[in-house]
């Protein structure tokens, strides 16, 4: 099943095979979050990673849109902004910089919100009463590739599937899966690195990275977040199975 932000376990996509957020130099991180306290408690969490630095923070999402243009590697974002939704920053950011990486940090934990989110490409979903231990450790390992999701927001992913069969194609113009493909971005779903996937699958890295290349082509989506949320809408996986 799904694993959870917060715990040993994270929901994860291994890109890399080292933890190292960003072996040229130190990784650029923004932060846009409108409640000032909590700005500055993320703003202080990260300060304890010599390998990360805070390039731009924001309270709103007029001062964060432009933030964008200094090329993020990673923005920690709330979606509840004062003028407008943090997904237009997510929105913004894959047009601009689609290799940074977005780790939202929202008190928002309803269904349609975490469903959107990920549509929208981001890359992890924790919650405000996240540890400034955890958040930082959730920040690195967004960085590394990774995909931390809070439990009660995975609880929303495995509500779409519970008891809903795999068909093998359950709309006329569903994208089509091999099932292989579908069975590693069931893999990938449930929590496992690519490389836990190859080594189940009895597969090469990189086999598996031409697969998710291939998966994400075919579902015309961008990161794991979207291929994940399409292929559930479409009835081509399921991730509540043992």
């Amino acid at each position: 099943m799904l694993k959870a932000a917060g715990t040993n376990d994270a929901m994860s996509e291994s890109e890399h095979e080292t933890a190292t957020p960003n072996p040229k130099g130190k990784a650029r991180v923004i932060i846009v979050e409108d409640d000032e306290r909590l700005r500055s408690y993320a703003m202080g969490a990260l300060a304890a990673a010599e390998e990360i630095e805070v390039v731009g923070d924001a309270g709103n999402l007029a001062e964060g849109l432009p933030l964008v243009e200094r090329m993020p590697d990673l923005a920690l974002l709330d979606l509840g902004l004062p003028d407008g939704s943090g997904i237009s920053v997510i929105e913004a950011i894959r047009a601009k910089v689609p290799e940074c990486r977005v780790l939202v940090f929202t008190v928002f934990e309803d269904r349609a919100s975490v469903l959107n989110t990920l549509k929208a490409g981001a890359d992890g979903y924790i919650l405000k009463d996240t540890s400034a231990e955890m958040v930082l450790a959730h920040v690195r390992a967004t960085l590394a590739g990774e995909t931390p999701i809070s439990a009660r927001a995975a609880s929303h992913l495995l509500s779409l599937v519970r008891d809903e069969p795999v068909v093998e194609a359950s709309e006329p113009d569903a994208p089509h899966l091999s099932p292989r493909e579908r069975e590693l971005l069931e893999y990938l779903a449930r929590g496992l690195s690519r490389k836990e996937a190859a080594r189940i699958m009895g597969l090469s890295p990189y086999t598996v990275a031409e697969y998710v290349q291939g998966i994400y082509r075919k579902l015309q989506v961008k990161s794991r977040g979207e291929a994940v949320f399409e292929a559930i809408q479409a009835k081509l996986i399921r991730i509540d199975r043992e």
